[in-house]
């Protein structure tokens, strides 16, 4: 008979040295996944329940102050020497400034590019551009603001547990 073509026996000192090895890889990945875990949890927790509850409350009060002086922008004349176009941009570098846990930085984004569209719109509108230029803008603004208000209720229902 050919002895090259059986495999070789193993003994017993090696079986329980690879177990063993893959039993100590097992436990250390084990640990090193809990300590990451903790980590992320305890100390780099990007999602405090009460930063997003404070940034929410800011970032909902900043729309809402934005949303009462675009009804009133509406109804300005496009050559209106204190525009109220001026007040929205303010409000949208006020906004801009805050910082928000990083968990809500696509809401907060989303925010300010329906404000940018909105100054964007009552801009082309002031300039004499096309009508049609104008309400593209308005639909865009709309489908950031639903993106936003979106994105606002998906994080207060995660958080603390949002990935950022």
């Amino acid at each position: 008979m050919d002895n090259a073509a059986q495999p070789k026996p193993t003994q017993p000192g090696q079986r329980s040295k690879r177990i063993l090895w893959l039993t100590s890889a097992l436990v250390v990945l084990l640990l090193a996944a809990a300590a990451g875990m903790y980590a992320w949890f305890f100390v780099y927790n990007a999602c405090d329940v009460e930063a997003v509850k404070d940034a929410s409350a800011f970032l909902t009060g900043q729309l809402n102050t934005y949303d009462q002086l675009y009804q009133v922008a509406t109804t300005a004349s496009r050559t209106s020497p204190d525009h109220p176009v001026n007040t929205l941009k303010q409000i949208f570098m006020d906004t801009q400034q805050v910082s928000v846990p990083a968990c809500m930085g696509t809401a907060k984004d989303e925010l300010m590019n329906y404000m940018g569209s909105v100054i964007g719109a009552f801009q082309a509108y002031r300039s004499g551009e096309a009508d049609a230029a104008v309400v593209e803008l308005i639909r865009q603004s709309n489908v950031q603001y639903e993106n936003f208000q979106a994105e606002l209720e998906a994080v207060n229902k995660c958080a603390p547990y949002c990935l950022p």
